[in-house]
This record gives C-alpha cells, sequence and structure tokens, in this order.
C-alpha cells in the first residue's frame, strides 16, 4: 500500500500539480468524540480543509488536501460546544505535518538542527525554517540520565 496512514481516510483523488503530488481525502462518516468529555457526536456545525505536509514520493512532496468535520458537542455539561475531528495517526490539532513528516524533521532536527537542517530537509522535499528545528528539538523530550556513582570514601 502506498499510503498506509491514509486507512483512515477516504481518499477523492490523487494527482499532480506544480512539482506536487496531491491526495484529495476527507474523513469518514463515522461519529467522532469530543475531547473534553469524551461524548459522541454526529451532529456536524461545518466542514473545513486541512492542508497537511506528507512525506515525499518518488522524489515530490506530497500535500494531502484533507477535508474534516466540525461537530456540535451534545453534552450540555461540556465547556466545549464544537470541535474538530482529529484523524488518529494522521494530524494533530493545529498541525500542518502528518506524523510521519514530523518524524522526519524531528530526526534532522536532532541530526543537524538549524541552517545545515534547513538545507537538508530542502533536499528531502520538506521545505521547513531552522527556527523550525530548532522547535522541534525544544519540544523533544530530554533523555533520561543516570546519576554517575563516585567511589566511595570511608
Amino acid at each position: 500500500m502506498l499510503f498506509p496512514h491514509l486507512d483512515a481516510v477516504l481518499v477523492n483523488a490523487v494527482f499532480r500539480a506544480d512539482e506536487v503530488l496531491h491526495v484529495e481525502a476527507r474523513t469518514r462518516e463515522l461519529g467522532a468524540v469530543c475531547p473534553d468529555c469524551a461524548t459522541p457526536s454526529g451532529r456536524v456545525h461545518s466542514t473545513y480543509a486541512r492542508h497537511l505536509a506528507d512525506g515525499p514520493i518518488g522524489d515530490q512532496p506530497v500535500w494531502i488536501d484533507l477535508t474534516v468535520r466540525r461537530l456540535y458537542c451534545e453534552n450540555a455539561d461540556c465547556p466545549r460546544r464544537t470541535f474538530a475531528e482529529q484523524v488518529k495517526g494522521l494530524t494533530v490539532r493545529y498541525g500542518r505535518r502528518t506524523s510521519a513528516a514530523r518524524r522526519v524533521l524531528e530526526a534532522v532536527a536532532i541530526a543537524l538542527a538549524g541552517r545545515a537542517g534547513s538545507r537538508l530537509a530542502t533536499i528531502l522535499h520538506t521545505r521547513t525554517s531552522r527556527m523550525t528545528l530548532l522547535r522541534a528539538i525544544m519540544d523533544h523530550p530530554d533523555p533520561v540520565w543516570t546519576v554517575p556513582k563516585g567511589p566511595r570514601s570511608r
């Protein structure tokens, strides 16, 4: 399968435009749950398009044009009135990259960071700024260190 992370969505079209491979998709018509109260909802408020950068295929950058729904929370006690559905393994709140593309950028950021990482990302068909790579490093959790034990004094 060429796009295993797109199993959770319905792919409408795949086409090439301006040296970029575009994948038009939409979420499945399954109900979503509110992120605050976990109440299932099927009442649609509206839909909107998200544009996600994905990893390159065949030396071409890939953009996923995903149509998602905004739903009403059915729980009257919940402070959240509407919420946008998320696709597990593909989207995160406010994210503009897929999980796979984000992992690649994190690896580049940890290896090179800054301007050198930005140049490598361009070669990998994932354009990004040096500041985005530095933020990826700052968001990465610190490694767990063990405290070295020195010689015991008597």
